[in-house]
Parts: structure tokens; sequence; C-alpha cells
């Protein structure tokens, strides 16, 4: 369903029209894309999939199936290596739980996902993404992971949630994406890596991934010593987003790899993929 298609649709669920009768023809419409049954429900300003794979949950209707979004995650945060059962996944930057089934399912019943998002509405999604999907092995935290502890804040995109990053107004701006004060965006909690790791009690994470819409270098800059007890990481680096001097902050590709092939991993990437995020993603694996 296409961006235009899914606006046209949200304008109409208003006083006017029961959300209900949208949720309908939009499960109908659905269906037939994915060629699997599709029941669409709208509930408290969330709209809810339900797909024989899984059920997805989002602020917007449509969006890839289930059985789609698992394709993805393999392909683009399992590419790699993939996680191993008993084994513990962190999750930086879950969004709404595209990505925690497949984790989940990976590590088992004897594994463990930190499953992290920062803004709230995002959250939200995510929560109930893991509620819905019965996933007693997630563990949630609402917060931002940041090089400096204390308050950030989020840029505010309703439509385009989860691509909210720590907005360039925050109080602990740095040169990674530090610009002129204000007070734009959402306020949220900000912790580190280190210390997220030590309150959960994490003492070994075979897989690391970090989606945090061009935080990822100022992260792992404070967090090179917790990496002595992460065995594998995929992270998503934000250059194809860098247009000009001013989005200098974005291009993070090249000191991720270095700080990450200086702590002991070998790197793979994709440079000939067609796709423009993909060439920027960091894959760094230790051969324990």
């Amino acid at each position: 369903m296409s961006v235009s298609l899914r606006r046209r649709i949200l304008d109409a669920v208003d006083d006017r029209v029961d959300p209900r009768i949208i949720a309908g023809l939009g499960g109908i419409a659905l269906s037939l894309r994915s060629r699997s049954r599709c029941v669409v429900r709208y509930e408290d300003q969330d709209w809810i999939h339900r797909y024989p794979s899984g059920v997805v949950v989002n602020t917007t209707l449509g969006g890839v199936c289930a059985a789609e979004e698992d394709r993805i995650a393999r392909d683009t945060f399992l590419y790699a290596h993939h996680p191993r059962p008993g084994g513990t996944v962190v999750d930086i930057g879950a969004g709404v739980g595209s990505e925690v089934r497949i984790f989940s399912r990976a590590v088992g019943d004897t594994g463990r996902v930190l499953s992290i998002e920062a803004h709230p509405r995002t959250f939200r999604c995510l929560r109930r993404t893991v509620e819905l999907n019965r996933l007693s092995n997630v563990t949630l935290l609402e917060c931002a992971v940041v090089g400096e502890a204390g308050p950030v804040r989020l840029d505010e995109d309703t439509l385009g949630h989860i691509r909210n990053g720590i907005t360039r107004a925050g109080p602990h701006d740095s040169d990674a994406g530090a610009g002129d004060a204000g007070a734009s965006g959402v306020e949220v909690v900000g912790r580190r890596l280190d210390e997220i790791l030590r309150s959960c009690g994490v003492d070994r994470v075979d897989l690391l991934k970090m989606n945090i819409e061009g935080a990822e270098l100022e992260v792992l800059r404070s967090a090179v010593d917790v990496l002595d007890v992460v065995d594998n990481l995929v992270v998503s680096c934000h250059d194809f987003k860098a247009e000009g001097p001013a989005d200098a902050w974005m291009r993070t590709f090249a000191p991720v790899k270095a700080l990450l092939r200086d702590a002991g991993y070998t790197i793979t990437t994709r440079p000939g993929d067609p796709r423009p995020w993909i060439p920027y993603y960091v894959y760094a694996t230790r051969g324990r």
C-alpha cells in the first residue's frame, strides 16, 4: 500500500467514518496484496495487523506483512551472523518491532532479547507487538541509548515516527549531531549502553543491532570497553541521508568501521547492493 493511499485512508478516519469500516477494507486489500489472510483492527490509535506468521502493530495502516518483515530482517540484520539459541540479542532502535519476532525466535526460550526504543509513540507499538506476539523472552526498555547519560530530545514526525532520531537541538549534543540549541521534539531519557547491560544483568551479547539514525558513532565511542562482551554487531550508518556539509555528522560509516576494526572485529560490508542504505551497513564479527 503506497504512502499516498495510506494517507487518503487515514484522512478518512475521523468522526464521520467508523475506523472498523476502514480496518475491514484495509484487511481485504492487504490480504490480496500479501496473498495471506490479514485481519486489521484499529484500537487506541494503533493499527493492528494480524497475519498467519505474526502480528504487526503500527501507527499507520498497511506496510509490509509479517512474513516480509521477517525476510527483510534476515537479509538486513542477520546477513553476517544468526543468533544462537540461548544467546542474547540487544536491539537498539527497535522501532515498532519489525525485527523483534525473528530475534525472539532465534534465541529461543532459553535466550533473551533486550528491545530498546526511545520514541514514546513508537515504543507503544513495540510493546503491543511484543504482547500480541506473546514474546516472553523479550525485555522492553523505553530510552535513548547515548554517549552521555541524560535527557535528550527526539524529532517528532507523526507519520514517519519510526525514523525519528535524536534532534540536533538536544541538551547533550555532541559533534556527532550537534547544532543550534532549541526545544524541538520530545524529551526522553538517555542511558549509556554499559549502564543498560549492567542493570539488566547481561554479561555476554551474541548480537548487538544498532539503528539509531546517525547517533551510532557517539554511542560506540562511549562503549568501547563494553565491546569486549559483544561477539557480533550490525550497525546501520546513515551516510546515504547526508546531502551537504550540514549533514556531515551523519557520515559515520568510515569511522564506525575503523572503531570496530580497532576493537578486534572482522568487518563485512555490502558495497554492491543497489539499495541505497544497505552499502552503509557495518557487520562486525569476532572469531570466538
